[in-house]
């Protein structure tokens, strides 16, 4: 317990690095069309941002309040087509493989909600 207090100290004392610039990144093209932010209710402020990885792949961070987690760090990079944890249901929804089971994930135009 006294460890898990004294770590949440040391983060609020120094924050990580929010990696804003990930959700940026996080953008479909002709090659990567399945970049962009995606999220499990189009209300919530968190979600997926998905964008070109290298050797074609794409990297799967997540993006909350507090940031994005660094490239490759929440979930590995991946060329998403034919991986078994992630299912496309169409241009705009995809399901990702979480610990209990499937999670349906729509584009949204951004992680804020305007």
């Amino acid at each position: 317990m006294f460890k898990t207090i004294k770590r949440i100290i040391e983060i609020f004392k120094n924050p990580p690095d929010p990696n804003w610039y990930i959700e940026k990144q996080g953008k479909p093209s002709k090659e990567h069309p399945l970049g962009g932010f995606w999220k499990k209710d189009l209300k919530h402020d968190h979600g997926l941002a998905i964008g070109k990885a290298p050797e074609g792949l794409y990297f799967i961070s997540f993006c909350g309040p507090g940031g994005c987690f660094e490239k490759g760090s929440y979930r590995p990079n991946s060329a998403i087509v034919g991986d078994s944890d992630y299912r496309i249901l169409d241009k705009n929804t995809i399901e990702v493989k979480g610990k209990k089971g499937f999670d349906k994930y729509t584009r949204a135009k951004a992680r804020k909600n305007a």
